[in-house]
């Protein structure tokens, strides 16, 4: 990797200088591009154009298509005739090249009149629809042209901004191009020579200056691959060097059972009723082998549906618990909490005292015996839910937090997880957060750049795969006479919706109406049962109780129970509406069946007559790996957002797409491997130049982390 020759220095005004401060933004303009979440110059410059108009490409006149936006050259036959029907007015006027016309007409722009003469030729942009038999145009954009032989390529292509109230075309490229002629040739790079050499990029100067005045399609594509690339590049080599300096900076206690620890281990795991699965056992000594290092562990236990992470979990918790030291699991709902806590306690019975139970729901007595055991250390082990994160929650000796389900958090209570023993002082606790929802690997490599990730790839033996249906409205006569047969058996039944009041906009079932009928009219004689996220976390907890003991045969719900509910009698599941669902979460759905030894039934009822809807729907019927399913999503679905980076607190992608780009992450990660691999500290003079572009892009992520 021969160094970049010329470097350009790295300039931090660019990033950091207000918009305001550039010239003809006053302090009105200045408001609008903060409703677009325009604050810096930066932004300004990334405020990438959604669309392009083609101006290169002319159409004869005698060639126009009916129902197509089109560029043509024509000349102004007729004086434009003004009138007016109260608030609106209407602005008409001929067009031809002396052979062919084509009328055109504005709405609502009266002050046209004055900039249109007869015998003016200009350059016409806009959709161009049949009018009997001629063409007419609506409210096209022209240009005057001075040169009628001057070539179609030197207008090139438009480009389209997304705007706010207030704001016009004209004023955004006029600000950007004012921002360009203030950047151009200023432009800090990046990305080292060698890397751009590699993979064809071109240079940052050309990038964000053509983004914004392509000469052709080339050049769009171009534009966009390289900023694209960049823009993953930086932060996945910002998510590997926050990884890095996790390592080496800070401290954490080494959790290295003795000899008597391990004899515990071994006697725990044979009191299992089940031997780990190879993946199981795999993670459980990739997580032993980090709680033994003296630098916090940061791993991701990433498994399918019912592929056993919480006994991995458990013997995580149980090593702490040997170790003298304490470990806490929390989990987004209460019902999880609890669940997660009676797995906890059934597995770890005679190995380990139970672990206590914290929620928002707690009585004050007992929450004030658990906080007491957690300070004085007589409480090793503790599952809960936010309430984890309340000050008055004080650890004596925590050496490991465990989450599940951790996008479900919101960004500051997920910063809060791994810093509650992270006091001046204190060793940080080790770090592991359990997820069952299929991330595309593209996706994961973001997400979770800056963890180490252990992969539970196998079920255990004896779950069998659920089979998946769909339906159609007409069919749920059949699908209910199913759910008879099923209570009838001694099982339960999940019927999923995806609302919870009606809306007359949409045609969707929502689960008020679906509760109703099904209690009032379809089955009477069985006990019904809704549960949705409105209800008071007591009632919620009440009707989950009430559906685990088999008290209520049907469960009603909306995707509240998409995460953790583990009933081995519920065999069957009914989603309404379907094709609302991405097919990860329909996975996730469908994984709450399934989990004991009957044989169970899935059915996706959709009357959609969308033809992509329809393949999304057969795909998961056909796919029972939830990773395979989150591929499928992702080449069905295309552009998306799994579940949000800027929730996660990740920074935005302003051109690179996480479902789009896979190639271009492979090669971002290809590259980002190379680099480390011949220069690990990042010494180079331009990668440490590419180091200080991170912290000054992303400061809010990186500047305290000493790179």
């Amino acid at each position: 990797m021969p160094p970049d020759p010329d470097p350009k220095p790295v300039r931090q005004f660019l990033w950091q200088q207000p918009v305001k401060m550039l010239p003809g933004v006053a302090a009105r303009r200045a408001a609008q591009l903060q409703k677009l979440g325009i604050e810096t110059w930066f932004d300004l410059l990334c405020w990438f154009p959604r669309e392009y108009e083609n101006w290169a490409d002319l159409v004869p006149l005698s060639e126009l298509a009916d129902g197509q936006e089109q560029t043509f050259q024509a000349g102004v036959q007729r004086k434009p005739n003004l009138s007016r029907k109260g608030r609106l007015s209407m602005l008409r006027t001929v067009l031809g090249d002396g052979h062919h016309t084509v009328s055109a007409i504005w709405f609502n722009q009266p002050w046209l009149s004055d900039k249109l003469e007869v015998g003016m030729v200009c350059r016409f942009h806009g959709l161009v629809k049949r009018n009997g038999r001629t063409f007419q145009v609506q409210n096209p954009a022209f240009e005057a042209v001075d040169n009628p032989d001057e070539p179609a390529s030197s207008f090139g292509y438009r480009p389209i901004y997304r705007l706010t109230a207030g704001m016009t075309q004209g004023v955004m490229r006029q600000l950007i191009q004012s921002l360009l002629n203030r950047t151009a040739d200023n432009l800090p790079e990046p990305l080292p020579a060698w890397l751009r050499r590699r993979y064809q990029l071109c240079a940052a100067d050309f990038a964000y200056s053509r983004i914004h005045q392509p000469a052709d399609e080339h050049d769009i594509a171009l534009c966009r691959r390289r900023i694209g690339f960049e823009e993953l590049f930086l932060l996945r080599t910002g998510l590997w060097l926050l990884r890095r300096h996790r390592r080496q900076e800070a401290s954490a206690l080494a959790l290295s059972p003795d000899a008597a620890g391990l004899s515990a281990l071994d006697a725990f795991l044979e009191r299992l009723p089940f031997a780990l699965t190879a993946a199981q056992r795999r993670s459980w000594q990739e997580i032993m082998a980090d709680l033994g290092r003296p630098h916090p562990m940061n791993r991701l236990l990433q498994g399918d549906v019912g592929s056993g992470k919480t006994v991995v979990a458990a013997l995580a918790m149980l090593a702490c618990s040997l170790g003298g030291a304490q470990s806490a699991l929390m989990a987004p709902t209460s019902i999880l909490a609890r669940q997660h806590h009676q797995t906890l306690c059934r597995i770890l019975e005679g190995s380990a005292p139970a672990p206590a139970l914290l929620t928002g729901a707690t009585r004050a007595a007992e929450k004030r015996e658990i906080l007491s055991g957690l300070a004085d250390g007589s409480i090793r082990m503790v599952v809960g839910t936010h309430a984890l994160l309340e000050d008055v929650v004080v650890f004596q000796r925590l050496a490991l937090t465990i989450t599940d389900e951790q996008h479900r958090f919101g960004v500051g209570q997920r910063r809060r997880l791994g810093q509650l023993q992270e006091d001046e002082g204190k060793l940080q606790p080790h770090v592991l957060v359990m997820s069952a929802t299929p991330i595309p690997r593209s996706l994961a490599l973001v997400l979770y750049g800056d963890m180490d990730v252990s992969l539970i790839d196998e079920l255990p033996p004896g779950r069998s795969p659920v089979a998946t249906y769909t339906a159609a409205g007409r069919d749920r006569p059949r699908v209910e006479q199913l759910m008879r047969r099923t209570v009838a058996e001694g099982r339960q039944v999940y019927v999923v919706c995806p609302m919870i009041e009606e809306q007359e906009a949409l045609d969707l079932e929502s689960v008020t109406a679906v509760y109703n009928r099904l209690a009032q009219q379809v089955f009477p004689e069985f006990k019904v049962g809704l549960l949705h996220g409105a209800l008071r976390q007591a009632v919620k907890d009440e009707v989950m109780d009430q559906f685990m003991a088999n008290h209520l045969q049907i469960l009603v719900s909306t995707t509240v129970i998409e995460v953790g509910v583990d009933n081995p009698n519920a065999t069957l599941m009914v989603i309404e509406n379907a094709e609302r669902f991405g097919l990860a979460q329909l996975h996730q759905l469908r994984g709450r069946i399934g989990r004991g030894a009957h044989r169970s039934l899935c059915v996706l009822i959709s009357d959609s007559s969308d033809d992509l809807g329809r393949k999304r729907l057969k795909a998961i019927c056909h796919a029972a790996d939830g990773f395979a399913v989150a591929e499928q999503d992702l080449q069905l679905r295309g552009p998306g957002d799994f579940f949000g980076t800027r929730q996660h607190g990740l920074p935005p992608l302003r051109m690179a797409n996480l479902y789009r780009d896979t190639a271009l992450m492979h090669d971002v990660q290809e590259g980002l491997q190379a680099m480390i691999q011949e220069d690990p500290d990042l010494q180079n003079p331009e990668h440490s130049r590419l180091r200080a572009l991170i912290v000054s892009r992303y400061p809010e992520v990186f500047r305290n982390i000493g790179l």
